[in-house]
């Protein structure tokens, strides 16, 4: 676990113009050493990052990159007695914040620039490449019940899917909410959630919010990501500041905690309806020992996913997968 060193974000924002720069330039513009920057273009090119080495005229990246500033995402916040840690690698930002749920009474937020053991839903590994995306976790102290929590992924998911939509024109493409935990754009995996709640005593409760959003990936192998993606990028041809995209984030995921804190799912029903990845439609729902067809027939008030079978009967899933079946 390490801070970003700010002598690679330095020089990241230098190169980020795109033209060549030498050594020596770089050194003389930042007052570091010739040693510094060397180490620092060695760290990059260790993380994939695309760039161009020529004797003569040094450095160029390939493309746009700019790396998370926590100075610049907290001056930004609406919300400001905010905790932000920037790392630049770390094992999982979930796992990071773990330790500090002890005595914690404020909200922390933890953004790298990659993870080496991401984890998605089912303990599924995420994968993480270095500067692409968002990886975020919020510990955030809530004054509930851990048995008042039911439904909060949804309401995670609806606040991806605000914020994203405030940061990047996504008309002509449809952003949904896949029941529990996905956020899909264009029926294509865009983000997802791992909520981790420890109950601390009667009526309140420690949660960690873990969210993975695909910003400006380019590619990854099907050993990667086993399932249809996609990311911003792709779908837009925009890259995108993930500065200004992780404030808006840190944000709408405030508000969208305080108004359940006093109007629980129910206050958020009909933004759920019109996100519903999954109305309506023809889906399986897979356990690890049996599986369900039929409808899916919206969420119950606790947040369970409701199906609709042949006989008319209602089933309710508070877990599991539900499946898309597309017929031809």
């Amino acid at each position: 676990m390490k801070g970003l060193n700010q002598n690679l974000v330095d020089i990241v924002a230098l190169l980020n113009d795109r033209e060549y720069h030498d050594g020596t330039s770089i050194g003389n513009q930042l007052h570091i050493t010739r040693a510094a920057v060397w180490k620092a273009i060695k760290k990059l090119e260790q993380y994939n990052v695309p760039l161009k080495t020529m004797k003569s005229k040094g450095y160029q990246l390939t493309s746009p990159l700019t790396l998370l500033n926590a100075i610049q995402i907290q001056a930004c916040l609406k919300h400001k007695k905010i905790q932000i840690d920037v790392l630049e690698k770390i094992d999982s930002t979930n796992d990071y914040l773990k330790p500090l749920i002890p005595q914690n009474k404020k909200i922390i937020a933890c953004i790298a620039e990659t993870q080496t053991k991401g984890k998605g839903r089912l303990n599924r590994a995420w994968y993480s490449p270095f500067a692409e995306n968002i990886y975020l976790s919020l510990l955030y102290p809530f004054e509930k019940d851990m048995s008042e929590l039911s439904g909060l992924s949804l309401v995670i998911g609806l606040a991806i899917c605000h914020a994203i939509e405030a940061q990047v024109d996504l008309k002509n493409h449809s952003l949904k909410v896949k029941w529990p935990n996905d956020v899909l754009l264009d029926d294509h995996k865009l983000a997802g959630t791992l909520i981790e709640i420890q109950a601390e005593s009667h009526s309140f409760s420690q949660i960690i919010i873990g969210i993975g959003i695909n910003v400006n990936m380019k590619q990854a192998s099907q050993h990667d990501i086993t399932q249809a993606w996609t990311s911003l990028l792709e779908k837009t041809g925009v890259y995108i500041d993930r500065n200004q995209l992780t404030v808006a984030l840190i944000d709408t995921l405030i508000d969208y905690l305080e108004k359940f804190s006093k109007e629980n799912l129910q206050g958020f029903i009909n933004e759920w309806q019109s996100r519903d990845h999954l109305a309506n439609s023809e889906i399986k729902m897979m356990s690890e020992t049996t599986c369900w067809q039929g409808t899916a027939a919206g969420i119950n008030a606790q947040g369970h996913l409701q199906m609709k079978t042949k006989d008319n009967a209602i089933l309710s899933f508070a877990s599991g997968d539900a499946i898309l079946l597309k017929f031809t």
